[in-house]
């Protein structure tokens, strides 16, 4: 592991999985691996991840985000360690887990909205708040970036938790396009880095309850 001038996280969303092709909200409670787009996705974005110099790896519990972890790693010239943290899971989204993006939009309509402005709440239907992924996702990162000081980075984790993070830090920047075909803001395979500063470990650290 190499001690570098700054400290900086690279974001990376999990490949396709059968879910997402079939626009299925499938958050913690289905816990698909990826399809064959999605193995080829992240074997594409492999070479680049190389040039990242990555010095650990994070991934939450989800197969896929796991296999994505060890698809990038398997790439990797020089092997980095895999490291898992709960914190970094997809939401939970209650009784709307499994349903369609048109189902979504008849039992809350406004569900597009919520997710633009961040006001989501899906305890209603047994899930969680943003307050809830807030909580877990702003300190899984401060403890990542408090105990791997001046380290590259990569974070394999899922839509909620990246849309969370560009919502708070819009400097966060995407450097690399999963999936060119893609219209989602966020796409399978999506990489984005963030150069961590003191200021910006404040910020992180101000959106804890």
């Amino acid at each position: 592991m190499h001690i570098r001038n700054e400290t900086t996280l690279y974001f990376i969303r999990h490949g396709e999985t059968t879910s997402n092709k079939n626009r299925i909200r499938q958050g913690v409670q289905i816990d698909d691996y990826l399809d064959t787009q999605g193995v080829l996705q992240i074997e594409k974005i492999a070479k680049f991840v190389e040039y990242l110099k990555l010095d650990v790896l994070f991934t939450s519990y989800l197969h896929r985000a796991e296999e994505t972890a060890a698809l990038i790693d398997k790439s990797l010239k020089e092997p980095v360690q895999i490291l898992h943290d709960f914190r970094l899971r997809e939401r939970d989204f209650g009784r709307l887990t499994g349903k369609t993006q048109e189902e979504w939009d008849k039992e809350l309509p406004h569900n597009r909205e919520y997710e633009a402005l961040q006001t989501y709440n899906y305890r209603p239907f047994g899930g969680e708040s943003v307050d809830d992924v807030r909580q877990r996702a702003i300190s899984a990162i401060l403890d990542i970036v408090e105990n791997y000081d001046h380290r590259n980075i990569g974070i394999i984790t899922h839509n909620g938790i990246i849309r969370l993070m560009l919502f708070h830090f819009p400097s966060i920047t995407r450097i690399y396009r999963g999936d060119g075909e893609s219209k989602k803001d966020i796409a399978n395979a999506d990489i984005y880095e963030w150069q961590i500063t003191h200021g910006k470990i404040a910020n992180l650290k101000s959106l804890l309850k």
